[in-house]
């Protein structure tokens, strides 16, 4: 199973929508997977425990390189064909 978490700014709106647009993504390339959402401040102590970090470009350089974590930049955090794409690049879907 893929453990996921998705980060914005304040860990509240953003980085839900972005969750549910996480699982559908992930629930149409028949990935398992468990999703959680949080703040960045948060995500950065926490991105040891996920296989995978989605946050918008601008928070990536945020992140220690060798946090554990595959981390994910989104240009439009909200862009579900951007996440798939970026998900695909990554081969997760095999």
């Amino acid at each position: 199973m893929l453990k996921v978490l998705v980060a914005c700014g304040c860990g509240m709106g953003s980085s839900q929508l972005l969750k549910m647009n996480c699982s559908k993504v992930l629930d149409s390339l028949g990935i398992e997977h468990e999703v959680e959402h949080t703040s960045v401040g948060e995500a950065k102590s926490m991105a040891h425990n996920y296989d995978l970090v989605i946050v918008a470009e601008n928070f990536v350089s945020s992140f220690d390189a060798d946090c554990g974590a595959t981390i994910v930049g989104l240009k439009n955090i909200m862009s579900k064909k951007e996440l798939k794409d970026k998900i695909e690049a990554l081969g997760l879907n095999s």
